[in-house]
């Protein structure tokens, strides 16, 4: 009976963990979501309100009255683009530290690793000096360069731990059978490592679609502007209109959540699938 009633109360604490924990990262997107739909004097009113009618002003009037559409073109346009860049040469940089001896793959792994431990803040202004000597300061192909220059050695150390999970006979076979590298990494080894892709692929993305201090030291045209320059140039000296920064920001998230939802089950078997090896 002693054990019955401890089973339950640990089922219990289980069951109450799991709801707090989903609160607290639930409630910051419900309080984003609510305060889109509300009017200036409901967002500060006291006590808050937590419920709220369907009005879709702030929507409308941040899509009528700001450029919030070009921004998030901008956006996608360097996320994407920096993306496939870090695939494109992460990949066979990732495949050929996996699975290639030579001198000097230990070096290079590690000073791959170390570009890791150094804080990107750090490499913005030397990365802005070497924009303004190739005159690509002010566009989007800095952001781009940008971009993929901090995602690169994730997308190499995340896809290596991919690789290194791949059964080397499977490759061997492969060559006896007289394929090359190239069209056993893309044709063999490649669609094994599916998840683990996807999953570089969502962090890689997501990493540039929120990058907001490179994008606010090299660009100064509105033009150019991305999604997070954007929202925070809402922010004023003496008023934030945070109904409409929540709206724009609801509008700034979507393309991610739809990403997501997209490749959630290779991103999830991504997640592990660099964990086990052979």
């Amino acid at each position: 009976m002693r054990l019955t009633t401890r089973a339950r109360l640990r089922k219990c604490f289980f069951w109450a963990t799991l709801l707090s924990a989903c609160a607290i990262v639930v409630f910051p997107v419900y309080w984003m979501v609510l305060a889109s739909l509300q009017t200036t004097e409901e967002v500060f009113a006291f006590p808050p309100r937590f419920i709220s009618s369907l009005r879709l002003d702030n929507y409308l009037a941040v899509l009528r009255e700001t450029d919030l559409l070009l921004w998030l073109r901008n956006t996608l346009f360097v996320a994407v683009v920096s993306t496939v860049l870090a695939l494109v040469i992460g990949t066979p940089a990732a495949f050929a530290l996996s699975r290639f001896r030579y001198r000097g793959r230990t070096f290079f792994s590690l000073a791959v690793l170390t570009t890791q431990m150094i804080p990107p803040l750090v490499l913005i202004i030397p990365l802005f000096q070497i924009f303004i000597y190739f005159g690509i300061t002010d566009s989007l192909v800095g952001l781009i360069v940008g971009n993929f220059t901090f995602a690169l050695p994730v997308v190499v150390w995340m896809l290596k731990a991919m690789f290194d999970g791949v059964p080397q006979e499977i490759e061997q076979a492969a060559r006896i059978d007289g394929a090359s590298w190239f069209q056993i990494m893309v044709q063999v080894t490649g669609p094994l490592v599916l998840p683990g892709i996807a999953a570089t692929t969502v962090y890689a993305f997501l990493d540039a679609w929120d990058e907001y201090m490179l994008a606010r030291t090299v660009i100064s045209s509105p033009e150019n502007w991305v999604g997070s320059i954007g929202i925070a140039s809402f922010v004023g000296q003496y008023l934030t209109p945070l109904n409409l920064v929540m709206a724009a920001s609801v509008l700034f998230s979507l393309p991610p959540i739809l990403l997501f939802l997209l490749i959630q089950k290779q991103f999830v078997a991504g997640l592990s699938a660099g964990a086990v090896k052979g």
